[in-house]
């Protein structure tokens, strides 16, 4: 079985996420992925947001599906791994993106990669997506 791929350069424009959301939106419905969209699409916005708030440069968007796993990917120029706060108290107004995307991943981490790192996610998906031919 080959994975499916799609890749997304996203701009440091104020519609940055939004932008990145649709990506995911298009690719998710041409294969066919529909249940897990919402989950998906929080993810997305919270990696892809952390990276332009926390490091300058260059951001990627990456998403592959394999049977009934898809990874949500977002790369960015900061060797600096992001950290999940240990207590955020009710009058925090950050710090709640790790911790979301760690809740509702199977699995999640960063990779170091040339230039900067990776912030990943995967996420089990609830039916297995038959893509569009």
């Amino acid at each position: 079985v080959h994975p499916l791929r799609e890749t997304w350069t996203v701009w440091r424009v104020p519609e940055a996420v939004r932008h990145a959301r649709r990506f995911t939106r298009r690719t998710l419905r041409s294969w066919g992925v529909a249940a897990d969209a919402d989950t998906a699409l929080l993810v997305v916005s919270e990696l892809v947001t952390n990276a332009l708030v926390h490091t300058g440069g260059q951001v990627r968007l990456d998403l592959t599906l394999v049977h009934d796993r898809l990874r949500i990917a977002v790369a960015d120029t900061s060797p600096r791994t992001p950290v999940k706060p240990t207590s955020i108290g009710w009058e925090a107004t950050g710090g709640r993106g790790i911790v979301l995307v760690e809740a509702v991943s199977a699995t999640w981490g960063t990779l170091p990669v040339s230039g900067g790192k990776q912030v990943w996610s995967e996420l089990v998906l609830e039916e297995r997506p038959v893509p569009e031919q």
